[in-house]
C-alpha cells in the first residue's frame, strides 16, 4: 500500500448528509490525515498517490452492528414465522451438525458477503469460537474490520457457569482487524454471576459489551412471573425484568449495545436513553419471524441511537446492509434519511465502541471509504437514494487496501454452504 493515497471525487459525504464538494481526503498509514478540495490536496502532497472518481461519490465504509457469521451454513434451513422457539431448536440442531471446519468456512464467507455489501466493519457474535479461528487463519482473501463478542451463556446451570467461566478466561489472540469483545447472551439465559463476571472482565480490559434483550415476549413471561415455554428450562425465575438485571450487574451504561429490544417498555426506553447505552434493530431479521411492527419512533423520540444489523443468515436472506436500509425506509415513511444513514455509520459505530474510528469521514478515523457513482447533481436527492439503500458501489478502500465489490446486490450464498455432504443446511 502506498505510504499516502489522496482519494478525489465531486462530492464527499460528511456527517447527517452534507456534502463536501469537490471532496478529497488523505489516506496516512491507513488513516484519514487530512480532508479537503482534492486539487489541494494534491499540492500539498505532491509524492502521494492519487486516484480520482469522477462521477462518483465517497462515502464512509458502513457498519454492520450485529450478525452470526458462523450461521451462514443454515441460509434457507430454517423455519420462518413467530414460532421463536422452534427457530431456536432448529439453529441448535443443525449448528450441532456443522463441523467445526464448516463454521469457520461459514464465518469467513460470511465476512467476504458484509464487505462486498459496503460493511467494512462487522460486529460479530461468536458462540462457538469458529469465527475467532478462522479470521485468525484467514490469508488472502480482504475482510472487514471485525468487533468479536464472544458470546457467553449458562442457561442458569451451575456446571455450564463453569465452563462459560473458562472460556471468559482464555486468552484471546487479535489481529490487525479483529477487536476483541465480549457477549452475555441474554439476560434470561446468563446467570447473575456470570453476567457479573462477563461485566467485570469488558470493565477491566475495556471491551465492548453487546447482549440480546427484549427479543421475545416469552422471555419477559419467564424473567418477571415464572412462567411460559422458559419455566422448564431455565427453574427459577429472578422475577425481575432483563433490564434491571443489567443494571444490577453494572451493564447497563455507554459501552452496552441492547439487540433487539421488540418488547420493551416506554419506561425502559427512557432509562436505556439516560444509560447512554444504544439499540441494534435488525429490519429483515424482525420480518423474518413476523414480529409486530418495531417502535422506531419511541426509540429516536427518547434519543437512543439506533444502530442497524443484519443479525444472521438463519433469519435473514443476505448480509448486505442496503437491503436492511431499503426496508426500513419502507417500513418507517416518515424516517428522516439522516437517521437511517446514521444507523448504518455512526451509531454502528458506537455501538462497537468504535465512535470517531469507523463510520464516518472525519481526520483521524481509518481509512475505510466507498466510492458509488453519483452523477445526479442534486446533492440531496444522492442522500435520499443512499438512505434508501438504492445506490451500487464502484469501489472501496478499508485501511487504503482496494477493493472492488460485485455489482447488485449480494448473494447470501448460503445454498452452496451446507454443513453435511449433499444437502442444503445442516438438516
Amino acid at each position: 500500500m502506498p505510504t499516502e493515497l489522496i482519494l478525489g471525487a465531486p462530492r464527499l459525504l460528511l456527517p447527517r448528509g452534507r456534502w463536501l464538494e469537490p471532496g478529497g481526503l488523505l489516506l496516512r498509514e491507513s488513516r484519514i490525515a487530512e480532508l479537503g478540495d482534492p486539487r489541494e490536496l494534491g499540492a500539498r502532497h505532491p509524492a502521494a498517490e492519487r486516484v480520482d472518481c469522477p462521477g462518483a461519490a465517497l462515502l464512509p465504509g458502513l457498519v454492520n452492528a450485529h450478525a452470526h457469521l458462523e450461521l451462514g451454513g443454515l441460509a434457507g434451513s430454517t423455519p420462518r414465522g413467530s414460532d421463536f422457539a422452534a427457530w431456536v431448536r432448529a439453529v441448535v440442531q443443525q449448528r450441532g451438525r456443522c463441523s467445526p471446519r464448516e463454521l469457520e468456512a461459514a464465518a469467513l464467507a460470511g465476512a467476504q458477503q458484509c464487505l462486498a455489501g459496503g460493511a467494512t466493519t462487522v460486529g460479530d457474535f461468536d458462540a462457538t469460537g469458529a469465527a475467532e479461528r478462522s479470521f485468525l487463519r484467514a490469508d488472502g482473501p480482504l475482510l472487514p474490520r471485525i468487533v468479536l463478542f464472544r458470546e457467553l451463556l449458562d442457561a442458569r446451570d451451575p456446571q455450564r457457569a463453569r465452563v462459560a467461566l473458562e472460556q471468559l478466561a482464555a486468552p484471546r489472540r487479535t489481529s490487525a482487524g479483529l477487536r476483541p469483545a465480549l457477549a452475555p447472551h441474554a439476560p434470561h439465559t446468563v446467570s447473575q454471576s456470570l453476567l457479573e463476571a462477563i461485566v467485570s472482565v469488558a470493565r477491566e480490559q475495556g471491551l465492548a459489551l453487546s447482549t440480546h434483550w427484549a427479543e421475545t415476549a416469552e422471555e419477559l413471561e419467564w424473567l418477571e412471573a415464572g412462567g411460559g415455554p422458559f419455566a422448564a428450562l431455565l427453574g427459577a425465575s429472578p422475577r425481575r425484568s432483563g433490564l434491571e438485571l443489567l443494571a444490577d450487574a453494572g451493564a447497563l451504561g455507554p459501552g452496552l449495545a441492547l439487540v433487539h429490544g421488540n418488547f420493551a417498555r416506554e419506561h425502559e426506553i427512557a432509562r436505556v436513553a439516560a444509560s447512554g447505552a444504544s439499540l441494534v434493530h435488525c429490519p429483515r431479521s424482525h420480518a423474518f419471524f413476523e414480529r409486530a411492527p418495531f417502535d422506531l419512533r419511541a426509540w429516536l423520540a427518547a434519543g437512543v441511537p439506533v444502530a442497524i444489523g443484519t443479525d444472521s443468515l438463519a433469519s435473514n436472506d443476505s448480509l448486505d446492509l442496503r437491503g436492511e436500509l431499503a426496508l426500513l425506509m419502507s417500513q418507517h415513511p416518515w424516517l428522516d434519511p439522516r437517521d437511517a444513514w446514521d444507523g448504518v455509520t455512526v451509531h454502528g459505530a458506537r455501538a462497537l465502541g468504535l465512535s470517531g474510528r469507523v463510520g464516518e469521514l472525519r481526520v483521524g478515523a481509518m481509512g475505510d471509504v466507498l466510492a458509488v457513482p453519483a452523477a445526479d447533481s442534486d446533492g440531496q436527492r444522492i442522500f435520499r437514494r443512499l438512505a434508501h439503500g438504492d445506490f451500487e458501489l464502484s469501489q472501496g478502500w478499508l485501511g487504503a487496501a482496494g477493493f472492488t465489490p460485485p455489482r447488485g446486490p449480494v448473494d447470501s450464498g448460503g445454498a452452496a454452504m451446507g454443513c453435511a455432504p449433499g444437502r442444503r443446511g445442516p438438516g
